[in-house]
Parts: C-alpha cells; sequence; structure tokens
C-alpha cells in the first residue's frame, strides 16, 4: 500500500529524526534499498504483507535482510515492525525518498520512451522542465517500447502524453464517434 496516510506519518517522522540527528542522508539511501528489494523480491513482500507472520519474525526478517542499513533505516524497520506496518514498508520507503528530494529543493521528472533517451535530448527535456519549476529536476527515463514512438513526461501533478500509441488510441476514438455519427 504505497499511497497511505500511515506511509506519510511514519516517513515524515523518521525524516524529521533523520534531520535532526544529521542522518538524513543515510537515512534515504537505506530507503531506496529496502524500496528497491521489496520491490524486486515478491517472497520478501509475500511475508511482509502476511497476517499470519508475527511481528517479530517479520522484525528479525527485516534486521537480516537490511543489516547494512544505517541507525537511522534499522531504528524506522524496527518501528514499523513493532507496530505491525510491514505492509506499508515499501510505501513508506517511497515518501522518506520523497521527502527527502523536497527537503534538498529536488524534483523528480519521469519521461516514458520507447527507447533510451539521448544525453543530448535529456539536456533539452530538462531545459524544458526546468521552466515549470523553480526546484532543481532530475531526469529519470523509463523504456516501454509499447508506447511506440514519442514520450509520457510526468513531473508532480503534471502528466504530458505525447506518445504515438496515445494519438492513434484518440484516433481511433474520434474515428469510432464519427463511424456511429454516421450510421444514424
Amino acid at each position: 500500500m504505497i499511497g497511505t496516510r500511515a506511509a506519510l506519518r511514519y516517513a515524515k517522522a523518521a525524516v524529521q529524526k533523520a534531520i535532526e540527528d544529521g542522518q538524513l542522508d543515510a537515512l534515504a539511501k537505506d530507503m531506496e534499498t529496502v524500496y528497491d528489494t521489496v520491490q524486486s523480491n515478491r517472497d520478501l513482500e509475500a511475508v511482509l504483507q502476511s497476517p499470519v507472520i508475527s511481528s517479530d519474525l517479520k522484525q528479525n526478517t527485516l534486521q537480516a535482510v537490511f543489516a547494512q542499513c544505517s541507525d537511522a533505516g534499522k531504528n524506522l524497520l524496527r518501528l514499523v515492525a513493532e507496530n505491525n506496518r510491514t505492509r506499508n514498508l515499501d510505501g513508506i520507503a517511497l515518501k522518506v525518498k520523497e521527502l527527502y528530494q523536497d527537503h534538498l529543493g529536488l524534483i523528480e521528472a519521469v519521461a516514458t520512451t520507447a527507447v533510451p533517451i539521448t544525453p543530448e535530448l535529456e539536456k533539452e527535456i530538462l531545459t524544458k522542465v526546468a521552466t515549470l519549476t523553480d526546484k532543481k529536476v532530475t531526469l529519470v527515463n523509463k523504456v516501454d517500447p509499447t508506447i511506440i514512438g514519442g514520450f509520457i513526461l510526468r513531473l508532480d501533478d503534471i502528466a504530458l502524453n505525447a506518445s504515438v500509441a496515445h494519438q492513434l488510441n484518440s484516433l481511433k476514438q474520434t474515428l469510432r464517434s464519427n463511424a456511429i455519427s454516421w450510421q444514424k
């Protein structure tokens, strides 16, 4: 459950404590590792989501899997397990990343393209996106061949879909609605 209020509350508390302790960078790095690990390991995700497995066993599992974490990361993982919120762990980790970026004045733009973006095109996109926000923009490129061509750009709540697949779907809808009106 990535978008829960509980995830945001835990993330805010962890980030605030990490700022006070001077461990914000370490916490952010730890939570990025946690998020990536949980997302890529279905067995770990199943353990964290299971209502049958005890919180003690979940806590021991988290300690073993994430033994390399900083004190801030270990404390957050312990707290999450003790309060039986492991089902929200990926959401908490994602919210920590977002709060960390916000604290640093960064924003992430995600460009989905059919092929990888060239460095020249990346600079051009970053220049154009920078006009939309006063924060420092980092670009993440996701490759999805199903969009055929063009791009989909997401920046915070803004989404621009200039993909060929989207344009073809729009054309298909237009043709269908025109065909229906011709039949009447």
